[in-house]
């Protein structure tokens, strides 16, 4: 009997109808699902400390299988970008996204601090409550704190998108990747304010690079899955060759990865209810994944690091390490963030949030 009450409770707070939608693009959903992987399996590398202890003479083989792991999966960021201004570029003036946002980064600086407060009061940063409460305007997440601003100028860029001939669209965007990305790519300078892609104005490229794709024909997802591995197989090569530049958000080969992979998985279409259903359900805690292990209580005390052994281990075992704990980090920040996501639907914060939405933002438009 208790466990029928749980399951009746579970499918109360997580019912499957909610994430089988007829009209959602399930493509892109599951792109949101891989992507976040790749951010995972980039950080073990990175953060980790597994690239900077492998070596191209002492350890060949673990050097290439790193910096491939690397160039297969750094397009995530570009990704991201592209992919809100694919879904977003149609929409007008929103309140409730940014809104529930903001408040799930907060719930998470929130918690995680206090934990911090309890457990590891010696560990406390400066300044640790205002940066929990604040984590936006004082740069905590630099994409977060990206990502709102693009939040913020997506409007105008809506329009641009919408009203702009494609074909001079496409122009416009041609010119901006020569002069944002080639340009400085080989030469090896970060010019206009890009800081290597951590800035709101490189996710503003990346997210009206994602309109534009949303707007013209897309190859079959074939050729573009092709091309993907192409980009990537070449970057990689490129970057064993020692040429700089390569590897970064706003490497052209790079960003010409992540629309290949956008092209290839919005033409993905699951027939299978229980497919879509699976989808829907994991996809809205990829922000949360995100937030969570990015938290500086994970970031500086526990991942900083942490994988620097592996550097020791034969090429196959290092890559299984890296790819389970990429894996164990994504399960298990879930599985915290479905307890966040119960949380906000007991509190009918969508719900809420989406009044106030209609009471500011309709208001405005019935004014107009």
């Amino acid at each position: 009997m208790s466990s029928e009450k749980t399951k009746s409770g579970v499918s109360a707070l997580y019912p499957r109808a909610k994430y089988d939608i007829p009209g959602r693009n399930y493509g892109i959903e599951l792109l949101r699902i891989v992507t976040m992987l790749f951010i995972c399996i980039l950080h073990i590398c990175t953060r980790g400390g597994v690239a900077s202890r492998v070596s191209a003479t002492a350890s060949p083989d673990n050097f290439r299988m790193v910096y491939f792991l690397e160039a297969l999966t750094i397009c995530c960021v570009d990704v991201f970008g592209m992919t809100a201004g694919f879904v977003s570029f149609k929409k007008g003036l929103r309140l409730r996204r940014p809104l529930e946002l903001w408040l799930e980064l907060v719930f998470y600086t929130v918690s995680c601090t206090a934990v911090m407060a309890i457990f590891m009061p010696d560990k406390m940063p400066e300044n640790a409550w205002f940066k929990a409460f604040m984590p936006v305007m004082n740069g905590e997440y630099w994409y977060m704190t990206a990502f709102f601003g693009l939040l913020i100028i997506s409007p105008l860029l809506n329009v641009a998108i919408q009203k702009t001939d494609l074909k001079t669209l496409g122009v416009i965007l041609a010119s901006i990747m020569l002069f944002y990305s080639v340009i400085p790519t080989f030469m090896d300078v970060s010019v206009f304010g890009l800081s290597g892609g951590y800035s709101v104005l490189w996710l503003s490229v990346m997210y009206v690079s994602g309109g534009f794709i949303a707007r013209i024909k897309k190859p079959r997802p074939v050729f573009t899955a092709a091309a993907f591995v192409l980009l990537v197989l070449v970057a990689w090569l490129l970057r064993l060759k020692d040429v700089p530049g390569i590897l970064k958000y706003t490497s052209p080969l790079i960003a010409s990865a992540a629309a290949a992979l956008l092209m290839t998985f919005c033409g993905i279409d699951p027939k299978s209810h229980k497919a879509r259903a699976v989808i829907g359900f994991i996809s809205p805690s990829m922000i949360g994944i995100f937030i969570i292990h990015v938290h500086y209580l994970i970031w500086d005390l526990y991942l900083k690091n942490a994988a620097v052994s592996f550097a020791e281990d034969n090429v196959f075992l290092m890559a299984a390490k890296i790819i389970g704990s990429a894996l164990f980090i994504f399960v298990s920040c879930f599985l915290i963030d479905l307890v966040r996501r119960g949380i906000f639907y007991l509190l009918r914060v969508s719900p809420l949030l989406s009044k106030l939405e209609a009471a500011t933002i309709g208001k405005q438009n019935k004014s107009g």
